[in-house]
């Protein structure tokens, strides 16, 4: 993939809206039910941190979001994983 595919722009307040949601007793919740464990929220965290320091610069944006579809296709889970061992 070119790396123009990738955004060049980063809303700080959507990252802070992900953060707030994660933090929140509903999203806890919700994946401690899917996951079986709370989430500490070190993504939203440390995408609310880059954007905050890296935000307006459109080459280290791309870049963070080319390197978080790479993570997410490296770390690709599903819940079912947890509910075989429920069962």
């Amino acid at each position: 993939m070119s790396q123009s595919k990738y955004p060049t722009t980063m809303s700080c307040r959507e990252a802070f809206d992900q953060l707030t949601i994660c933090y929140s007793i509903g999203g806890q919740f919700r994946n401690y039910y899917r996951y079986g464990q709370f989430n500490p929220c070190q993504r939203q965290l440390a995408k609310l941190n880059f954007c905050l320091l890296h935000g307006s610069e459109p080459i280290k944006v791309q870049e963070w979001y080319k390197a978080e579809l790479e993570r997410n296709k490296e770390l690709k889970g599903s819940s079912d994983t947890i509910w075989k061992e429920r069962s």
